[in-house]
């Protein structure tokens, strides 16, 4: 992969979203998407004239790169700088910004190593938004999987259905609902989310065990019980959760729940060079629904990923753990 293959095709999105932007007075984000879909079905679309013949050619050309020529790795890289661009210009708010690389690396890596997967097995990211962190597990697995995403925000749905269909070469399903609300939830053998942080805005039902009495809920306390209603029973949920989601008088509500109808088996904080503020960091939360006799929590914190020693140290220390679950299940 050539870093500068990918700024090509990037500067050739940026060129053309710009264009429309100031064609069609639409926003960036917008923008992008319509683009994304016009590469998807090859043809510029047009209403009321719109856009004019010069921004129809400068698409055109966009359209015409040879997108297929890419590697679905490339693509996916291309099209993150395109939405990261997109969300800059828009200013974004911090819940609807992409899930870097990193992170889903460092989270496929886990996944691959204790998940279990088997080629058709599902994965369901519960908080898909522009779908970055879905594409980059799928990008990063040994097996072959179906994949379902849920989001209730309309324009990211958007971005990830067109994205989902340039980069991959197999559909992913994907619904437009409150994961909170939904009542008849599929299943899944793995369960992911970037949990959004904050307070959920609408009056949740009372069946959540996790609600706060006194007043609104944090969603991200919601979302981490919903999660088990997910779960395949012989599956894995890995949710990335503010690093301080185990302190404090209703985390420990959340922790009484959760190892009341799961096991927790990793709680492993994210290196601090993936959060400019260090209030905004989080970890990754690892559960499994059926109970292993391994009952060690595997807990700590991957170093800087500058720090290469250190790191292959703390990757090692993984595998054990990994090692002595695969042993005890």
């Amino acid at each position: 992969m050539t870093q500068e293959k990918i700024a090509q095709y990037f500067d050739a999105l940026t060129s053309a979203s710009q264009s429309l932007v100031k064609d069609t007075n639409i926003s960036y984000i917008d923008a992008l998407i319509e683009i994304l879909e016009d590469i998807n079905s090859q043809t510029v679309h047009r209403e009321f004239d719109k856009p004019s013949n010069d921004v129809v050619q400068i698409i055109q050309s966009t359209i015409d790169m040879g997108w297929s020529l890419l590697s679905p790795a490339e693509k996916r890289k291309a099209l993150q700088l395109a939405v990261l661009k997109a969300n800059r210009e828009d200013q974004t708010p911090a819940n609807y910004q992409i899930t870097p690389d990193g992170i889903g690396y460092l989270l496929a890596d886990f996944i691959n190593q204790t998940a279990g997967l088997r080629d058709n097995d599902t994965i369901i990211d519960m908080n898909v938004g522009s779908g970055n962190l879905l594409w980059t597990i799928n990008e990063m697995l040994d097996v072959t999987v179906k994949r379902i995403g849920i989001d209730n925000d309309e324009t990211q749905l958007a971005l990830a259905s067109a994205t989902d269909e340039i980069i991959n070469s197999d559909e992913t399903t994907l619904y437009k609902e409150d994961t909170i609300s939904i009542e008849e939830p599929p299943k899944a053998k793995v369960v992911v989310a970037d949990l959004p942080v904050g307070y959920y805005p609408l009056q949740q039902s009372d069946k959540f065990i996790t609600r706060n009495q006194n007043g609104r809920s944090f969603v991200h306390h919601l979302l981490i019980e919903k999660s088990l209603d997910f779960v395949a029973d012989d599956g894995w949920i890995y949710l990335l959760v503010p690093a301080n989601v185990l302190n404090g008088d209703e985390a420990k509500k959340v922790l009484q729940f959760v190892t009341s109808r799961a096991q927790l088996k990793a709680f492993l904080q994210l290196p601090n060079e993936f959060f400019q503020d260090a209030r905004a960091a989080k970890a990754i939360l690892v559960l499994k629904k059926q109970r292993t006799k391994n009952n060690e929590v595997l807990m700590g914190q991957y170093p800087s990923l500058k720090d290469l020693k250190s790191l292959q140290n703390f990757l090692q220390e993984i595998k054990a753990w990994v090692k002595l679950e695969n042993e005890q299940n």
